[in-house]
């Protein structure tokens, strides 16, 4: 994943003096989801996304049992070939079952259940400054939106390669005002998550990595070491192969934007972020 790629998952931000190129190749060290070749992370028909250390990916191979999104015309880039930087990157985990406006929704409403039960008293969940699709219209608290676009080989390097779903929202308290933000996507091959060492993320201030009885690998993570605000973050790798990436901070749009917090209370502890992350409704694999 490049800057470009990173900045259209998680909003805007203004200048800092975070190094995101930096932070992303961290992320690809930190956490693989499949093997990844390329900036964005990503294979033919492949998913990448990494929020301050951490990296996810997914999609599918173009199996006809299961939807695959309609590919975007060619402009100077070409499909990658078996020789190309971006081949043998081909995903294992199984098609989407669903058009993506039918998961847009589940997940929507999914969320917003799961998310709203677990809020602390006087809380309620705002539409985010930061959500948006792609053609620019705002999006409601915890609407679900799906970034597809196709992996193209350039001469140098890949580009494109999403396929996600985003979900986020803004949570307003007596307390201020904290964010949400939710990544569901397919898995690949050789996936498992690590945490990182200090040195490679001196803004940790804690990391801890489980698998529960069901197969499911959580990794939680507690970020802002050395910083002003803080997060909470849990990334699952669900047995059924789909990823859930799920973050939680005390800033308003996200955790990305500098400065102080803006709520004296997280919006979620990291046990309600862990028990969200594993609602076993939020899979892109539905019985």
């Amino acid at each position: 994943m490049n800057k470009q790629l990173f900045d259209e998952a998680i909003g805007e931000a203004p200048p800092s003096s975070v190094d995101v190129d930096t932070v992303i190749a961290r992320g690809r060290r930190a956490v693989r989801v499949r093997r990844v070749a390329s900036p964005a992370l990503a294979a033919v028909a492949v998913v990448a996304v990494v929020l301050f250390g951490v990296a996810v990916v997914a999609q599918s191979d173009g199996d006809a049992d299961g939807f695959v999104p309609a590919k975007p015309p060619s402009s100077t880039t070409t499909t990658p070939t078996s020789e190309s930087i971006c081949a043998g990157m081909t995903p294992t985990a199984p098609p989407q079952p669903e058009k993506p406006a039918v998961t847009e929704n589940r997940l929507t409403a999914v969320l917003t259940d799961s998310v709203s039960e677990r809020l602390p008293e006087g809380a309620t969940l705002e539409a985010n400054p930061d959500a948006k699709n792609r053609a620019g219209q705002r999006l409601g608290p915890l609407e679900t939106y799906h970034w597809y676009s196709e992996l193209r080989e350039t001469p140098d390097t890949c580009v494109g390669g999403e396929d996600e779903y985003i979900s986020r929202a803004s949570v307003r308290s007596p307390n201020g005002v904290g964010n949400v933000f939710f990544l569901i996507a397919r898995a690949g091959s050789e996936n498992y998550l690590e945490c990182d060492s200090s040195t490679e993320n001196p803004d940790q201030d804690s990391c801890d990595t489980e698998t529960t009885p069901n197969g499911d690998v959580v990794m939680t993570t507690e970020l802002g070491r050395g910083q002003q605000s803080a997060s909470y973050r849990v990334d699952v790798l669900r047995a059924d192969q789909t990823f859930v990436l799920a973050e939680v901070s005390d800033k308003a749009t996200s955790s990305k934007y500098p400065g102080p917090p803006d709520t004296t209370q997280m919006p979620l502890t990291r046990e309600q972020l862990k028990e969200i992350a594993l609602d076993p409704a939020l899979t892109m694999y539905p019985k």
